[in-house]
């Protein structure tokens, strides 16, 4: 499968939208530090995404002319051949730039006054040292650094179309793995052995990287639903459920199939055909300018109409995917988003109980009518073999 990147003409857009909204919010320029708005922004990906706290990077986003990217001279060689519609600086210091450094060079972009953006607020985290931030505001008496948070939400959670069909090659792979996965497992193996082998058939389904792996078995373990791989040995009876996540160029999937070890229980495949259809009840309610809170509450109708008891004790029953595993909005009934074409949500009504985890997550692309199913795989529950 050819290798699908971003063009410049696709990242100048989002360069050039942004401006609007920092017009349209009295922002005179952004201090962009966050991974995944690196991405977003300039199309830079590093080597070790997520892992180091060495070597920050910076992307500086003035009113006018070219975004900076400033970076280590480790990975300025890099930078420069692959980031897009951005200059590209490097500092030398494995300790990062000093507020005098990043000072001189919002002088030269014209951002040392006024109204700066900053990741500061929801869901955004500031990629570089506290005290590092604190010095630089010291230097700028005439800049209010404000929360950009909101800018960057608005925008990131609107996919293009080149954007879908990374997710879209996420998911894909993704199936792939949960299919073969549940063809290969047997009773005996580790909760490690089937981690491995689902990372590996992810890759093989063409992800560029698998995400993650959240693995539950076993009586006293289906309430640990964000659990990872053990030594645990699947034995006759568990119920084995396994949420993926692959990337592709840095977009996610995540979605859960499930399966029981040993002999064939039809109340066992009864319930999980259950909440899949629940799953797909409440994703009629998914098309544009519909409220996040009206999908939330269509999860929860569903679930109590089949006669479960539907509740928000784990914040909420699904979320946006992007550049992150995880984004907003949230499908809760607390969310005032309001859905748009070309966002991307997930749904995960589901039930645990004694005898496994009855969760089909699927993972939904919102059209100009309605919805796209992104997500594959086999949903009925499979049957392992002991051996």
């Amino acid at each position: 499968m050819e290798l699908l990147d971003f063009s410049k003409d696709e990242i100048q857009k989002r360069i050039d939208l942004c401006r609007e909204r920092m017009k349209e919010s009295g922002f005179s320029g952004m201090l962009l530090s966050a991974e995944s708005n690196l991405n977003y922004y300039a199309d830079y990906k590093t080597h070790a995404p997520w892992t180091t706290f060495t070597r920050p990077s910076f992307l500086f986003m003035p009113e006018n002319g070219s975004p900076l990217l400033y970076v280590q001279t480790f990975v300025e060689p890099e930078a420069r051949t692959a980031a897009k519609c951005c200059q590209v600086k490097g500092f030398q210091s494995l300790l990062g730039p000093t507020a005098k450094d990043l000072h001189s060079i919002m002088e030269e972009l014209g951002m040392e006054n006024g109204n700066i953006g900053i990741e500061s607020g929801f869901e955004q985290r500031i990629g570089f040292q506290l005290n590092l931030y604190e010095s630089l505001k010291d230097l700028l008496p005439n800049v209010n650094f404000l929360d950009a948070s909101a800018l960057i939400w608005n925008q990131r959670m609107i996919k293009s179309e080149a954007e879908i069909e990374c997710h879209r090659r996420a998911c894909q792979a993704t199936s792939y793995a949960h299919d073969h996965l549940f063809s290969m497992v047997h009773g005996g193996m580790t909760e490690i052995e089937i981690s491995r082998l689902a990372q590996k058939l992810m890759l093989d389904g063409g992800a560029h990287y698998p995400g993650f792996v959240i693995i539950t078995s076993g009586t006293g373990n289906y309430g640990r639903i964000s659990k990872t791989a053990s030594n645990r040995t699947l034995e006759e009876g568990d119920f084995l459920w396994l949420d993926l996540g692959a990337r592709y160029n840095n977009y996610w999937s995540d979605f859960c199939r499930a399966g029981v070890v040993g002999k064939r229980e039809p109340h066992l495949a009864d319930l999980q055909k259950k909440i899949h259809e629940i799953t797909l009840s409440a994703a009629e309610t998914i098309k544009p300018d519909v409220p996040v809170a009206d999908v939330a509450r269509a999860c929860k109708n569903a679930l109590e109409k089949a006669g479960f008891q539907a509740s928000f004790e784990c914040g909420r029953m699904g979320h946006g995917m992007g550049l992150m595993s995880t984004e907003p909005p949230s499908i809760t009934i607390f969310d005032q988003t309001i859905l748009k074409e070309g966002m991307i949500i997930n749904l995960e009504p589901g039930v645990v109980n004694d005898s496994g985890v009855f969760d089909v997550e699927e993972n939904f692309v919102v059209t100009k009518t309605g919805c796209e199913c992104l997500s594959g795989g086999t949903r009925a529950l499979h049957w392992i073999p002991l051996k």
